[in-house]
Parts: structure tokens; sequence; C-alpha cells
């Protein structure tokens, strides 16, 4: 398999995985809030776009282990899909808002999958007995 493929199947499988670790995070923070009470919008909105950092960060690891190198290009472009397809799913429901949240979303999940891919690839070394 050419390079370029497994670098588009490890960075889709690893979108994948961090959209859905997104997910799970969002719906436990949401259990926890129906338990202790609730937040005004703009904290809101910022703890999901930490959470979608969160989720880049697990897609990024993913992907580059899955890509077996290039971990900052593969977990910065596993950020870049998850935005591409948050961003689709929205315009699909008529609610794509292009404004300063957005782009503070899409630079947590950039960062936040070029963060993981390069904990992915970054090898311990260990000084033997």
């Amino acid at each position: 398999m050419s390079d370029k493929k497994l670098l588009l199947r490890s960075v889709a499988a690893g979108a994948f995985c961090g959209l859905l670790g997104s997910v799970i995070l969002m719906c436990i923070f949401a259990v926890v809030l129906m338990k202790i009470g609730l937040l005004d919008s703009g904290t809101l909105d910022l703890v999901t776009a930490g959470f979608l950092g969160a989720g880049a960060l697990a897609g990024g690891f993913i992907s580059a282990k899955l890509n077996k190198g290039a971990g900052l290009i593969a977990g910065a472009l596993t950020g870049a899909l998850m935005i591409v397809l948050l961003v689709i799913v929205s315009a699909f429901r008529n609610k794509a808002d292009f404004t300063l949240l957005l782009l503070i979303k899409s630079a947590a999940a950039v960062i936040g999958g070029a963060l993981g891919g390069i904990l992915a690839v970054r090898e311990k070394r260990h000084k033997g007995f």
C-alpha cells in the first residue's frame, strides 16, 4: 500500500475515533451538568471546544499509530478532517455559523490532533539495568 493511501486511511480512522471520543466526553459532561446545574452558554461553548480538542488528541494519536510515523502531519490532518466533517454536518442541518467560536474549535482540533500525533510517535528510551 502506498504511503498516501495509508496516510488517508489512518487520518479517516483517527477522525472517526476522535469524533466518537468527543461525543462520549460531551455525553458524560451532559450527565454531570444535569446533576450539578447549568452553565452559561459562553462557558459551555468553550468547554465543548475543549472536548473537541481532547477528541482530536485521541484521534491524532490513533492516526499516527496506524500510520507508523509522520505524527505531526497525521494528527493535524485528523483534526482538520474532524472540523471539515462538523462543518458539513452543520451545513446540512442549516446551522453552519462561521464565527469566532468555529475558529477556536478549529484551532483546538488541529493543535490537539498534532499533539496526539507527536505523542504517538515519541519513543521512550529506557536506559537498562
